[in-house]
């Protein structure tokens, strides 16, 4: 059955790659410039995308998020004044 499974996601991911590669075709050759705009800004939202991603590793296990890192404030700067009580 899993075998199945993975040849019916095959078939659909190739049936959906066809049809967005047919539908860009089509608009690349009515509308030129708005498909040269429309590209640039998915690639920057992907790339805006990827970079806020968590940061992970992948073991023998799957795949693991690393916990985030507990925001540490710095301290205060303590500045010197002339009439400061020390």
């Amino acid at each position: 059955m899993k075998h199945v499974k993975s040849i019916s996601s095959s078939i659909f991911l190739a049936v959906l790659c066809v049809g967005v590669i047919w539908a860009e075709n089509d608009l690349a050759v009515r509308f030129p410039m708005i498909l040269g705009i429309v590209s640039v800004s998915s690639l920057l939202a992907l790339l805006h995308a990827l970079h806020r991603a968590p940061a992970g590793y992948e073991n023998e296990r799957g795949f693991h998020i690393r916990a985030p890192r507990k925001h540490v404030h710095p301290p205060r700067p303590v500045f010197a004044t002339s009439g400061s009580r020390t």
